[in-house]
Order: C-alpha cells, then sequence, then structure tokens
C-alpha cells in the first residue's frame, strides 16, 4: 500500500481534501462565529476544528478504507496501545489560537506513518491558500546551504524559559541570529521554504503538530532531530503521542554547523 504509485495516484485528491478543509475553515474564519470550546487539556475548540476534521475524515476513507486514521480530534490514548503499522495521522486545524487570534497562521495537516515513520505529508495554509507536500519516494532537492546569519524560527504562542535560555546560550557562543516568529506547523515549512535554519522546541508537542511538515521537510533535504538521542525523531509510541524535545534543521550543513555547537546546552535539558 505505501508505495510511490499510491501517492501519485492519490496526491490530486489529497490536493482537493486539503483545499476543500481550507475553504471552510475560511468561511468560518471570516465569519467571526466560531463557537468556541475548551478540551479537556485546556487547549481551544473550534467549530473549524470540527468541520475540518470531518471533511478529512471522510476524503481518507475514501481514498483508503483499510488505512486507519489517527486524528486529534478524535484521539483517545487507548489508540496508541494498538496501533497499525501503517496510519494517517492528522491535524484538521493546527495552530487554533492562531485561528482564535486571528494572525492567519494556522494550517491543515495530514501524514502518512509508516514503520514509526512520517512517508509522506501535506500542509495548507488555509489564509494564503499555499499547499505543501513532500514524501519519501519524491528526490530530496537540496537546498542552498549559504546564510548570512542564523535564522531561528520560534512560536508565535508558545515562548518558555527554555526558548529565552537557548537564545541566551546562542548569544554566549557569539552566534550572530535573527528570530523569525511563526505560528503552527508553518514554523517547519519556514525550513523548508529557506525562510529559516533552525527550530528548537523545549515545550509540548503532539505528533500530528509536525509529522506533516517533517515530510515536506524531510524532502527539502533538513531534518527533525530528538535532543536526547540526535536521532531522527520517531513517531507511533506506545506510551505518549508527544514529541519529546526537538530541533528541526534546514539542511544537513546547517546541521552539521550548530549541531556541535549546540550540544552542551541540550545535555542540560536531557
Amino acid at each position: 500500500m505505501v508505495s510511490k504509485n499510491f501517492f501519485d495516484n492519490h496526491l490530486g485528491a489529497l490536493i482537493e481534501c486539503v483545499n476543500f478543509a481550507s475553504d471552510e475553515i475560511m468561511q468560518i474564519y471570516n465569519s467571526d462565529s466560531f463557537d468556541q470550546e475548551e478540551k479537556s487539556d485546556g487547549s481551544p475548540l473550534t467549530k473549524a476544528d470540527k468541520k475540518s476534521n470531518e471533511i478529512i475524515l471522510n476524503s481518507l476513507e475514501k481514498i483508503s478504507k483499510d488505512i486507519s486514521i489517527i486524528s486529534e480530534e478524535t484521539f483517545s490514548e487507548d489508540l496508541i496501545k494498538s496501533l497499525d503499522q501503517t496510519y494517517w495521522l492528522v491535524d484538521p486545524l493546527d495552530g487554533t489560537k492562531e485561528f482564535i487570534n486571528k494572525t492567519g497562521e494556522f494550517t491543515v495537516n495530514i501524514a502518512m506513518i509508516n514503520n514509526k515513520k512520517v512517508v509522506f505529508g501535506i500542509v495548507g495554509a488555509p489564509v494564503t491558500g499555499k499547499i505543501w507536500h513532500g514524501s519519501i519516494f519524491e528526490d530530496v532537492q537540496s537546498q542552498n546551504d549559504s546564510y548570512d546569519k542564523l535564522r531561528i524560527v520560534m512560536s508565535k504562542s508558545h515562548k518558555s524559559d527554555k526558548d529565552t535560555a537557548f537564545l541566551n546560550y546562542i548569544e554566549s557562543q557569539n552566534i550572530d541570529y535573527e528570530i523569525i516568529e511563526k505560528g503552527s506547523s508553518l514554523k517547519l515549512c519556514s525550513l523548508a521554504d529557506n525562510e529559516a535554519d533552525i527550530y528548537p522546541r523545549f515545550g509540548p508537542t503532539s505528533e500530528w503538530d509536525i509529522a506533516a511538515a517533517h515530510a515536506v521537510l524531510n524532502q527539502k533535504g533538513g531534518s527533525v532531530i530528538k535532543i536526547g538521542d540526535y536521532e531522527e525523531l520517531a513517531y507511533a509510541k506506545e506510551d505518549s503521542i508527544l514529541n519529546p524535545f526537538f530541533i528541526a534543521f534546514r539542511n544537513n550543513s546547517i546541521k552539521s554547523d550548530f549541531l556541535p555547537v549546540l550540544g552542551d546546552f541540550f545535555k542540560k535539558l536531557v
């Protein structure tokens, strides 16, 4: 099932699905009637999350009835104890806080996980209409290695003491840098688009938050590395849907340049 032919045959339907979900999200976004609720974990939920989720689940079931789906809006902890080898991983509206705050920086995300690795991802930005996609079956598109200063992308909505400590450490190493603020999975997409060089994340994220954009970044020659062991971030963990701390790099050259420099700081986090 997981093959180049599968994604070649269904990419058009997946793009159509993301566009449809994005259109529905934008109708609600422009209506100013969000029907906002609070989930059990305290995070916000709107009717845009629900509508996008409904569209995506229906579309994926038509594309592949035999592949299970894990979505943020229908997830329960017991599901991770019996995950299939291959499944869709969905965040129907990543950046709900950005949606509510009208920043425009929210996304629709669909990924496929196979053998604990992300093998495909598609990300849509409803406000701009831009779509990114990537899979392990596409040739890696290496990016330009050059940069004047280190461009660090960070969250608009989630700043932590660890983020501040990281920037202080960067300064102590005499590394010239600038901060780029993005919401949702647009942070990883900014690496794929050569708008930023690294994305350090020291706060909680769930697997569905980053899987689709992780696939996009991989296809552009980038990587998402666990801070604990420097291995590529894996999925389908049996103990938690949450990701460990990680850092994403735009390409291997930047990773080679900066990972050794950042090692001392990372040792203090794990």
